[in-house]
This record gives C-alpha cells, sequence and structure tokens, in this order.
C-alpha cells in the first residue's frame, strides 16, 4: 500500500528536520572545537614536558636519577626507550598513532616520547562537554515540542477548512456560512483573513446560486409557458431540452408525411444544414390533416463556436386553412376579374343579337316564328343576367393605404430575420436616404419585400449579403432589394417574365404575388441579375407613391 502523510506530518517532518539538523550542526561543531582545543592543549602540555626532560637531561650527570625523578612524577603519558629501544619508563610501549611529540636525549643516548591516553581523552572531553551535550538534547526536545505545535496550529485550521470544503462539494443546498471555520473567522492573522475569505466566497457562491436557480426556473417557465415546441440539441446531436409541447407533438404517431412520423422529420432535420424549411402537413388514416412550421436555430457558443441545435414546432392548421380560404378568395377575386372582361366582351355582342332578333320578329307573320323569336329573346336575356351574375365575382377587398414609416418597417424585417441571417452566415443591411414618402398598404408592401428576402435567402447557399435600400428619385419612391447569390441566367430570367406576363405563379419565386401587390399600390418592379453576379430588384412606386 502507498504510504501517505497526512498534513501534521508534512508540516512537521520539514520543520523537524531541519531543526535537528541545525541542533546537530550546532553541537558537533561545539564538540569539534572543544576536542580542538584540547587537543592544543595536550600538544602544549607534551612540548612542555619534553622540554623539561631535556633540561633536566642536561642538568643530571646520571641516567639512572633521572629515571628514578621521572618515575616518582608517575606521568603516565611519558615514555623513555633506550639506545637499543629498550623500554626505560613506562608500562608498555605507546601505539605509534597515539604519540604526539618525541625528542633525543643525547646525553645519555636516549628516546623520549609524549604519548596520548585516548581513554583518559574522550572521558575528560566528554566531562567537560557534558553541559553543551545537555543543552543539545534539551534543544532537541523544544523543537520536537515546538514542532507539533507549528504544525498542529497551522494544520488544524486547514483541516476544518478542507471540511467545510467537503460539506460544501457534497452538499444539495448552497452553504452560507460554516461553523467549522467561525471560530478562525476572529484572528488577525492570516488564518482569519483566509477563514473571512472562505466565509465571503460561501455567501457570494450561495447568492449566485439562488440567482441561477431563480433564473433555471425562470427559463424553464417561459419554455413550458411557450405555444411552440421546442427542441434543442447538443453538437452532437443529443436531445438536451425538450419542452412538454414538443413532446406532445412527437409523440404523435398516427400523422404521416411521406411515411414518416413527425419525430423522424424532426430527426432528419436536426442533423441538416439546411435552416429554412417549408411548412409540412401530416394526415392520419381517416383523412385528417395537420399543419406544422419548423423552424430551426444554429446556437452559437460565446467562441462563435458550434452550440447545437435549437428546433421550434408550431401548429398551424388554423393558419394554413385561412390562407388557403384568403387563397381561395384571391381566386375567385382573378376570376371575377376575367368574369368581368368576359362580360363585358359578351354583353355587346348579345345586345345586338337581340336588338336584331326584335328587328326580324316584327317582320315575321308565322305565329310560330314569332313564337320562336320570343323564345330566343328570353335565352338572350337569361344569359344576361348570368353575366351580371358574374360581375359580381370581380369585386375585391380595397387596400388600406397609409403613410408607410420606411425606417420602422426595414428595422422589423431585420429583426425577424436577425437569427435566419446569422445561421446561414448571411449579413442583412437597410438604409434609408432622407426621407422619402411612401404612401401604401402597409402589410401588402411588408409581404413584398418578405417574399424577395425570402428569394434572397435561399440564392445565398454559402452566406452572402442581402442590401435593403430606399430613397426618393424625383416624384418616385424606389425600393431596392439586391443581394450577392447565385443569380439567374438569361433562360430563367425569360422565364419569369414569361409567367408574370400570362400571370403564372411557376418557377417557385412568389413574383407573381409580389407583381399584383404593387400593381395595387401603384407600383412597379424590375430585375437586374446575372448567373453568379446575384440579383437586384428595384421597385418604383409612381408619383411619390400616392395614388
Amino acid at each position: 500500500m502507498k504510504f501517505r502523510l497526512n498534513i501534521e506530518h508534512k508540516i512537521m517532518i520539514p520543520f523537524l528536520t531541519i531543526g535537528i539538523l541545525t541542533i546537530l550542526c550546532f553541537g558537533t561543531i561545539m564538540t569539534w572545537n572543544g576536542y580542538v582545543q584540547k587537543m592544543e592543549r595536550e600538544r602544549a602540555a607534551a612540548a612542555s614536558s619534553l622540554r623539561a626532560l631535556e633540561l633536566d637531561a642536561g642538568l643530571s650527570g646520571s641516567g639512572t636519577l633521572l629515571l628514578q625523578k621521572y618515575r616518582l612524577i608517575q606521568n603516565d603519558s611519558l615514555y623513555l626507550f633506550d639506545a637499543d629501544g629498550v623500554l626505560l619508563l613506562g608500562t608498555q610501549p605507546p601505539d605509534p598513532d597515539d604519540i604526539l611529540l618525541e625528542t633525543g636525549l643525547p646525553a645519555f643516548g636516549w628516546r623520549a616520547c609524549y604519548a596520548l591516553d585516548r581513554t583518559a581523552f574522550w572521558n575528560s572531553l566528554i566531562e567537560e562537554q557534558k553541559y553543551m551535550i545537555l543543552a543539545t538534547i534539551a534543544l532537541l526536545i523544544v523543537i520536537v515540542q515546538v514542532s507539533l505545535f507549528v504544525s498542529y496550529n497551522i494544520s488544524e485550521p486547514l483541516r476544518q477548512l478542507s471540511e467545510a470544503c467537503r460539506v460544501v462539494a457534497v452538499g444539495e443546498q448552497p452553504v452560507r456560512r460554516s461553523p467549522q471555520v467561525d471560530e478562525y473567522a476572529e484572528r488577525s492573522d492570516e488564518i482569519g483573513q483566509l477563514a473571512n475569505a472562505f466565509q465571503r466566497m460561501l455567501a457570494d457562491i450561495a447568492s449566485h446560486t439562488d440567482e441561477i436557480l431563480r433564473m433555471k426556473l425562470l427559463n424553464e417557465t417561459i419554455v413550458e409557458s411557450l405555444p411552440l415546441g421546442i427542441v434543442a440539441c447538443s453538437p452532437e446531436k443529443e436531445i438536451i431540452c425538450i419542452n412538454s409541447k414538443a413532446v406532445e407533438m412527437l409523440d404523435q404517431t398516427g400523422y404521416l408525411c411521406g411515411g414518416q412520423t413527425l419525430r423522424q422529420i424532426v430527426d432528419g432535420i436536426i442533423v441538416s444544414p439546411k435552416v429554412l424549411h417549408d411548412p409540412i402537413r401530416l394526415q392520419n388514416a381517416d383523412g385528417r390533416a395537420v399543419d406544422y412550421e419548423i423552424g430551426v436555430w444554429r446556437l452559437r457558443t460565446a467562441d462563435e463556436g458550434e452550440g447545437g441545435t435549437l428546433c421550434t414546432l408550431d401548429e398551424i392548421t388554423y393558419k394554413k386553412r385561412m390562407e388557403e380560404k384568403l387563397t381561395e378568395g384571391e381566386k375567385l377575386a382573378y376570376t371575377g376579374q376575367l368574369a368581368a372582361m368576359l362580360a363585358h366582351e359578351i354583353r355587346n355582342p348579345l345586345a345586338g343579337i337581340r336588338a336584331g332578333i326584335q328587328v326580324i320578329s316584327r317582320r315575321l307573320e308565322s305565329g310560330r316564328d314569332r313564337m320562336l323569336s320570343t323564345s330566343i329573346l328570353g335565352e338572350v336575356d337569361r344569359v344576361n343576367r348570368l353575366i351580371e351574375d358574374l360581375l359580381h365575382l370581380s369585386r375585391k377587398r380595397e387596400s388600406q393605404k397609409v403613410l408607410i414609416n420606411l425606417p420602422a418597417l426595414f428595422d422589423e424585417l431585420l429583426l425577424l430575420y436577425a437569427k435566419i441571417a446569422q445561421n446561414n452566415r448571411i449579413r442583412i443591411t437597410a438604409g434609408v436616404q432622407g426621407d422619402p414618402p411612401l404612401y401604401a398598404d402597409e402589410s401588402e408592401i411588408r409581404q413584398v419585400l418578405v417574399n424577395l428576402i425570402n428569394n434572397s435567402i435561399k440564392s445565398l447557399h454559402s452566406g452572402g449579403e442581402i442590401a435593403l435600400e430606399a430613397r426618393r428619385e424625383g416624384d418616385s419612391t424606389v425600393l431596392t432589394v439586391s443581394d450577392t447569390g447565385d443569380g439567374m441566367d438569361e433562360a430563367t430570367l425569360r422565364g419569369v417574365h414569361a409567367s408574370l406576363e400570362e400571370g403564372r405563379t411557376g418557377g417557385g419565386l412568389g413574383l407573381s404575388i409580389v407583381s399584383r401587390l404593387l400593381a395595387q399600390n401603384n407600383g412597379s418592379f424590375s430585375i437586374d441579375t446575372a448567373a453568379g453576379q446575384g440579383t437586384r430588384i428595384t421597385i418604383i412606386f409612381h408619383t411619390g407613391g400616392t395614388s
């Protein structure tokens, strides 16, 4: 098992090691100094003893008297040898390593040496250094006690702080103040500062946590309260948020579109890079239809990285039915216009036919011929009444014209397309030069611009720019919608013009609707485009856009 030290040991061991090493070094130095000094004293004593011996040998004429004198002195460190190396003074020859000094006595041919008694030397040294040794031991004990005290006073607050952090980490509710740290908050040292900072941090964390929880609850409430279905996915296409409205929509398995359920369609849309999607209609086995409008928003992180996908589901069955009814009304209006033209062309020949039959009937003598003429006149009158009925189909809704605030209208469109433009890397700009007046039906002009912007977005596959501009030219107000998209070649452009002239809505551009709405507001438009060079549509409202 791996040996692990607790915090007391991690603090105490280095501190204690440094203290012990310091005391040992100090004691060693003091002992060494005592040893050196004592050794110097021994050497001085050896030199003094040998000088005295040499002096006595010079004064004494007899070696026997000299030996007797020094045997009486009993200096155990002094040794005498004769010329043959025989020990004259001392119990036994000394160890050569213990000899400090030696000299010769020429008068007798002897050799004298002074040897150190190691046992006596060390006993004497220890006796001299005993107080220093006791002081060293005492200092070691003090160091150990101080190390324990310091390690406890440092580690105990840290242990309490660690326990407080553990409680905060595993707690489900935010901790506003820790009782373990309270007892250290009154201290004026760094521990007290740390304790106060920790308590303030806990209070700030609790406050921020409360705010986050409040915002989280508010966001969840908003998402759940929306009438739309919301599905948010991570960059890995995993669902991370879905509200109950979306769950209700996606759980409907009886409605299919192209053999797919709504959930399968949404799964395909989420992984698709396409952003703009047409409304879809799902039907069940009984033929009942449900319409949905699906919006896709690419989420971005703070560093403009991929943040996932947000998908919105809106049931537009009622709206779709109303649009279909409106479309039927528009068809009736066109039918009425056609009927009016036909009535105008047919009534004149009918009037001539009726007048001719009346003239001819006066000249007829046969009753049967007269009856036939009367019958023909009745049929002509019946056809005339049918034509009168068709004239009612030509009646249509009158445009509600007002003075339009173009800057406000442009701002509304920029806001409407902001997210779509961001997701498709499209830059939409709008500018109004001066204060051009425009007197028209605002909802119809908005529809015109929406149709044109949608066409521009579909032509920008890999990003680009769309520009809205308004200006005044003479007595006219000019609006332009330009983009840097694919543009149209000459054949496509001729097809568009042919569709507009024939009143058809082919081509998927919706320009026939634009043309009709502009005509109702005294306006016209032209297209300037080329393949790969973008498209510029210029709308001119004649005589200042007034009617």
